[in-house]
């Protein structure tokens, strides 16, 4: 704990934070080049200066004054109280105080869940270019998708079809405690037709966990990765797609998430219908945002703040069809979205290259190399070929 909490005493890293320059910059490079086992709680502490940044001012004077009379009692019965007092006392009175203390509980448990769905994606990455999706039965059966594209389907009777061919009895008692998972690696994708029948399609490097059989109350899935999903009108019972973050629900819509766990934005765009964002309870403070047609939200993961706007909701679905469209969107988080659908990597020799903005529509051929010279042209690069899964764009 001691190693997280000197940060909040270090006035270089909270100049850092709050005002970064080059200078600063390539010292806290070199030191966490130099002293990587420094980098996680160094990453804990910037996230969490920045969320008193963002929400200190947000608290209600008599609220702060109330939780701080309890957190004093606590400290009070401390061993370590005076450390304590002058470590955060100083970031900003009463109400920082309340923040910080509140702040930690909070994106602990937010760190904690964060780091687990991370590992989740990291096992989709890159596995080798044989890796086949996979459905895995509540039973513990594993079930290879061998296509690029693959189709489940859940019939009546506990009946699974897989491409239209292959027929699984599920051997189920079918119940709503027992889950069931289809993951899709890198460099893959599929489709499922859920008990209820529901679709989703599973974009690259994702995962959707869900049950046998719907429960009485409320239909729901669990999402790392991206998804889209049409979804069968249920008045009654509520679909609900979980990400590590918020909860999407709906009864009856068209919508797109896309919660890769890497990824700082979790995006949420409406086809058809009415969805509703809910934060978790780790972020109670948070209202609910409900999106109508062609609204898109995007969750920002560092200051769990939830914007909206106007947009084409078609533009963010085309991956379906394998095309990616793309609106003054950074280099880096074109080649993430390529290196998922191609279960590549691709490098940049110069790190600033990444922050070129990119416009345009990309046609994902099974001519990678094609794609990627398309790219590098956009992004006024050259790009060479390291081996058959590595590219280098400089």
């Amino acid at each position: 704990m001691d190693n997280f909490l000197k940060y909040f005493e270090n006035e270089k890293f909270i100049h850092w934070i709050y005002n970064p320059d080059q200078e600063l910059n390539e010292y806290w490079e070199n030191r966490f080049r130099q002293h990587p086992e420094e980098k996680r709680e160094a990453e804990f502490a910037r996230v969490i200066l920045m969320q008193l940044k963002s929400r200190k001012d947000k608290v209600e004077s008599e609220e702060a004054i109330s939780l701080y009379a309890q957190i004093a009692g606590a400290i009070k019965n401390s061993e370590s109280k005076s450390r304590t007092q002058r470590m955060f006392i100083p970031l900003s009175r009463f109400a920082a105080v309340v923040l910080l203390f509140l702040t930690i509980g909070v994106l602990l448990t937010y760190y904690l869940r964060k780091n687990q769905h991370l590992s989740q994606e990291q096992s989709l990455a890159i596995t080798g270019i044989n890796s086949d999706s996979q459905l895995i039965l509540a039973d513990g059966r594993k079930i290879p998708l061998n296509s690029k594209e693959s189709k489940i389907e859940y019939k009546a009777g506990g009946k699974i079809v897989i491409d239209q061919k292959d027929t699984i009895d599920s051997k189920s008692q079918l119940a709503e405690t027992e889950m069931n998972q289809l993951i899709v690696p890198y460099g893959k994708n599929s489709s499922i037709s859920l008990p209820d029948g529901t679709i989703a399609y599973l974009n690259a490097g994702s995962k959707l966990t869900y049950p046998s059989v719907f429960g009485q109350k409320s239909r729901e899935v669990f999402l790392v990765g991206e998804g889209y999903f049409e979804v069968t009108h249920d008045q009654q019972h509520p679909f609900i797609v979980k990400t590590s973050d918020l909860s999407v629900v709906d009864l009856g819509t068209i919508f797109n998430v896309s919660a890769y766990p890497a990824d700082k934005i979790i995006e949420t765009v409406l086809l058809e219908g009415e969805v509703v964002l809910r934060a978790h309870p780790i972020n109670p403070l948070k209202k609910e945002v409900v999106l109508k047609p062609n609204e898109l939200a995007t969750y920002n993961r560092e200051t769990l703040e939830t914007i909206s706007r106007q947009v084409d909701a078609r533009q963010y679905v085309t991956w379906r069809n394998g095309i990616l469209n793309f609106q003054s969107t950074d280099l880096n988080g074109v080649i993430h979205k390529v290196e998922r659908y191609y279960n590549i990597r691709v490098l940049l020799e110069d790190p600033s290259l990444g922050n070129r903005s990119i416009t345009g529509k990309l046609m994902l051929k099974e001519n990678k190399e094609g794609v990627l010279e398309v790219l590098a042209s956009t992004a006024r690069a050259e790009l060479y070929k390291t081996d058959d899964n590595t590219f280098l764009l400089k």
